[in-house]
Formats: C-alpha cells, structure tokens, sequence
C-alpha cells in the first residue's frame, strides 16, 4: 500500500501524483484517459483500455507433462488464448488430451491447428452472466442431483444413479467459469461491477461456488454407490438414509435461498436446524452395527456422503450469517 499527498493547484483543483510503475504497466503516457470510479467511500483509477484484461491475455505451453492442469490453470486465471507449442509434432494423444481439456471447461475452442501448435480460444465473455446467475445454475443442478441420488438410493435404480453421477461434470464446469470470472473481477473493479459484484465479495462467492460443488460431488458419490450395493437392503436403513437425506436436502435449499435473496434471518434459521443432523448420522450409525461389514461400511459411507451435503449447506448459511447487512 502506497500513501500520497493531496495537493491544490492555484486554480483551486486538488492533484495526486500516480505511482511509475503502474502508469508504465498499463501502457499511460500525458494525455491518456483515465477512469474514475467512486464506490463505498472509495476512489478507482483505471486505464481506459483496463489493462491487458481487454486486449486479451495470451498464454504459451511449452511442456507437455501435466497438459490438462496447464490449460486449466491458465484458463482460471483468465487467458483469453492458449496457446500449445511443444516445440516438435504434436502427437495424436497429446491432441486427445488437449480436446479432453477443453471439454471440461466452458467457453474454450480450437481456433487453430497445425503440425507443431494448436491455438486455444475462450469465446465466452466473463461478464455474459452475473456472477450470481451462474452459481444459481450450479445450484440447481447440484440440488437435482442431491433429489435422483436418494431416489436412486430408494428404488435401487442404477440406471438413475449412472445419470446423476454424469451430471457431476457439468457441475464442474461450472465451477470452474466462477473461478475464472472471478479472478477476472479481482482484476478489474470494471468487470467485478459488470458481473454483479463488489471485489470484497469474491472470496464469498468463490467459497460459496466451492461448498456448491462440494455438495454435487457428495450426491454423484452416493450414487455410485447405488449398484455397489445390489440390491435387498433392510427397508428400516432406507427409512433412515433417506430421512437423513432429506433433512440434508432441507438445510442447503434454505441456505442458498439464503445467499441468493441475501436473507440474514433465513441463514441464522438454517444454522439452528442445522444443530440436529449429527444426532441424525449417529441414529443410522445404531441400525448399522448389528449388519454385516462390507454392507455397513458401504451404507455408513453413504450416510457420512448425505452428512456431508448438509454440512456444505451449514457452510453456505453460515458464509450468509457472516456477511455484512445492506
């Protein structure tokens, strides 16, 4: 952090000096545009070009070990083009696994394709959708795959269970364009105010997106568990998942109605509900210990699954408690 003097020129205007470094990075020069922009009792400065986050972020892979990661990272950290040069032919399975990776993450294509480089582009705009919209759409599918994983659990549907578990990918993606658009808003107040957010709420929304996705993984976890189990469980367990299931269910729908109408009141009530679930997983704890092992391992497992997706809505309740009022 840096301190300036404010000075008052002879015509009355107040003046600040900008520090080198920053008008060099960002390409000023006497005469250039700058933007100001007042928010919350507080002054920004930004270029008019905003930086390299409009020209466009271009990065270079030049070693092929751990390929998927590279592009991830270079994706969530917002290039806008990535480009693959390995420095000699690019193998049909390095090609596969560029396309694999691209897969997973919204927005990116092949634009161009030669023998030694592939040129990656992202054509999503960060700022198409509020971060908000986004998570919301995250939600919706995690909590529908939270409602066909203890249905799928209920009926002994593998079929159903294999769907849910299909979903988790999408759920991924998702996740990963928050990142993305958040750093992205971390950047630039520019764009952090074109997708709906203040920079000081990123870290919330990020946590938030995270126990989101947490809560998808645990639901495709219980449902690949579903044909594990092959059928005949005791009606008395299913009574008792499912209930734990549902009790879950009921705490995160609450808290992300919570985080998405920024209800105070709601997420506190959540947190009280919450208190009871413990005694909920140790009420199925008791059914187990008189079942065989490999078929109470596997049930207690998808018990801690079901505990584990209402805990991830506390988390979400609490993120809201914890939020300043507006």
């Amino acid at each position: 952090m840096e301190y300036r003097r404010l000075q008052m020129s002879k015509g009355g205007s107040f003046l600040i000096s900008l520090p080198k470094d920053w008008v060099k990075s960002n390409g000023l020069h006497g005469g250039s545009i700058l933007k100001l922009t007042v928010s919350e009792g507080e002054l920004r400065i930004s270029s008019d070009a905003t930086g390299e986050l409009e020209k466009g972020v271009v990065a270079y892979i030049r070693q092929a070990e751990g390929l998927e990661r590279q592009i991830r990272s270079n994706y969530l950290f917002g290039a806008d083009t990535i480009v693959v040069e390995l420095g000699k032919r690019l193998t049909p399975a390095v090609r596969e696994e560029i396309k694999g990776a691209i897969q997973k993450l919204i927005g990116l294509e092949i634009v161009e394709e030669d023998r030694d480089t592939v040129t990656i582009q992202c054509l999503l705009q960060p700022t198409s959708m509020p971060v908000l919209s986004t998570i919301r759409r995250a939600y919706s599918l995690a909590a529908s795959m939270h409602r066909d994983a203890e249905e799928a659990l209920s009926n002994q549907d593998s079929e159903l269970a294999s769907s849910v578990v299909r979903r988790d990918d999408e759920v991924d993606r998702l996740y990963f364009l928050i990142v993305r658009q958040l750093r992205l808003a971390i950047r630039s107040p520019a764009v952090a105010e074109k997708l709906g957010i203040r920079p000081a709420e990123c870290l919330d929304m990020r946590m938030a997106a995270k126990y989101v996705e947490t809560i998808a993984d645990y639901a495709g976890a219980v449902a690949s568990s579903v044909p594990k189990l092959g059928g005949g469980v005791d009606s008395d367990l299913v009574s008792a998942l499912v209930s734990l299931s549902k009790q879950a269910y009921k705490i995160h729908e609450k808290a992300a109605s919570a985080l998405f109408k920024k209800d105070l009141a709601l997420a506190d009530t959540v947190l009280e509900e919450g208190k009871a679930l413990s005694q909920s997983l140790l009420s199925v704890n008791e059914l187990l210990m008189t079942k065989q092992p490999r078929i109470a391992a596997l049930l207690d497992s998808i018990a801690i699954y079901f505990y584990q997706i209402g805990a991830h809505g506390i988390d979400l309740a609490e993120l809201v408690s914890g939020a300043p009022a507006e």
